[in-house]
């Protein structure tokens, strides 16, 4: 993992996976007890636009990196990166993550069915996602951490872990890692998340290749992994419009160089993805 590919991970996601929860928002702002400190009043501010933090216990603030560096207790960037990486594709963060400051207790399903609140219909439609369509694909979850519970929209990956999604939250419940939708093997459409495939379902139907969500750039090898293990010809590549995107690109021309990729993302020229596209030029004349 570089730099770059490191500050496209979303600061909410990482505090996720570590067990820590947003206390409360605000706008595009999420308020949480300080992973760097004890704290009874939560201080630390994750500002999702900038994808920045700020501690005002501690007076500092930056981005991923810059916080990974002050759990770490170290002023490598290496470091950081190295640990970065393993708790986003590691299938035991929960209990080998050695944290600063007090832990938050480990998530606990209550339930998992049909989407049925009015809130997560709406965020639903927001997106241009009729609820048939989702319907096969995400669940709404409810979960609890200590003496706090949530819902979501939950969309299961490979590891019996659930990526969470809602008007104010994103996050991973469980193992990160890949979701898989099988259908012909030889023909593979890959998508770096999994709104980006309902799309694909609300304009087009369910399509009859199989279909691999990476649900972060970081899970890229396991996505290569999937795709040889199909021994697929061809691949669809429906990436993001940005830098973390275009790297996306590069590795899967590198490491496939026998198989046919099509990057799809100048269908959507001009956004920085499918959905968006989408949303902004077909799903409001519909």
């Amino acid at each position: 993992m570089n730099i770059e590919q490191a500050k496209q991970i979303p600061i909410e996601e990482f505090m996720s996976r570590l067990g820590w929860n947003p206390k409360r928002s605000t706008q595009d702002q999420f308020w949480y007890l300080s992973p760097l400190r004890d704290e009874v009043t939560p201080s630390f501010k994750v500002n999702l636009s900038l994808n920045a933090w700020y501690d005002f216990g501690l007076g500092q603030g930056g981005d991923l990196i810059d916080l990974v560096k002050i759990m770490e207790r170290s002023e490598s960037v290496s470091v950081a990166l190295a640990r970065i990486e393993i708790l986003m594709t590691s299938h035991s963060f929960a209990s080998s993550v050695n944290r600063v400051g007090k832990s938050q207790p480990p998530a606990e399903i209550l339930s998992a069915g049909p989407v049925l609140s009015k809130s997560l219909l709406l965020y639903l439609a927001s997106r241009g996602v009729r609820p048939e369509n989702a319907a096969p694909f995400v669940e709404e979850i409810h979960y609890r951490r200590g003496s706090d519970t949530y819902f979501a929209l939950g969309f299961p990956n490979q590891s019996g872990g659930y990526e969470l999604r809602s008007e104010r939250f994103k996050g991973t419940l469980g193992s990160k890692d890949i979701s898989v939708v099988h259908g012909k093997p030889e023909h593979v459409l890959l998508f770096e998340g999994f709104f980006d495939f309902l799309t694909l379902v609300a304009q087009n139907g369910l399509p009859e290749a199989t279909v691999i969500v990476l649900n972060s750039v970081v899970m890229k090898e396991r996505g290569l992994v999937a795709i040889q293990d199909l021994h697929a010809q061809s691949v669809e590549l429906y990436r993001d419009n940005d830098a973390a995107g275009e790297q996306l690109l590069g590795f899967f021309r590198k490491s496939l160089p026998q198989i046919e990729l099509v990057d799809r993302s100048e269908w959507y020229s001009g956004y920085k993805d499918l959905n968006e596209w989408y949303v902004q030029t077909i799903a409001s004349q519909v």
